[in-house]
């Protein structure tokens, strides 16, 4: 997501990413992936409730999980642990300036999301409709 910043930026979208880790976590991974966006910290989870976000621990550790850390990590991907609760699972969403939740993904696991390209496309679209 990172290298199409410049794409969300051109389009007027405002990426903000929501962590409920603590600020030392937070700022040492801003620090490391040197992610261009803004990142809101939400220790009482009230915007994962908000937004319907499961916590799961089979589904965040099961086989596929762990099968595509491993072949990240083989081509080369540092794993950087375990990072709090690591059954609480994430999602995208698009709100649109009024608040309004038009597109939303709640992932199945941690590694299910939507391609950067495809979520550019569903917001140049909403953007378009008005």
């Amino acid at each position: 997501m990172c290298r199409q910043a410049e794409k969300f930026r051109t389009l007027g979208a405002r990426v903000v990413l929501v962590s409920f880790g603590p600020p030392p976590l937070a700022a040492r991974w801003l620090r490391e992936t040197a992610a261009p966006f803004s990142l809101w910290l939400d220790p009482e989870r009230r915007a994962y409730r908000a937004y319907g976000v499961d916590r799961s621990l089979f589904r965040s550790w099961g086989p596929h999980t762990i099968l595509t850390y491993t072949r990240l990590m083989m081509t080369g991907r540092r794993w950087r642990g375990i990072q709090g609760d690591s059954s609480q699972l994430g999602g995208d969403f698009i709100v649109d300036g009024r608040g309004l939740l038009r597109f939303a993904h709640r992932s199945h696991d941690p590694v299910d999301r939507p391609d950067v390209e495809y979520l550019i496309r569903r917001f140049s679209d909403l953007s378009r409709r008005g």
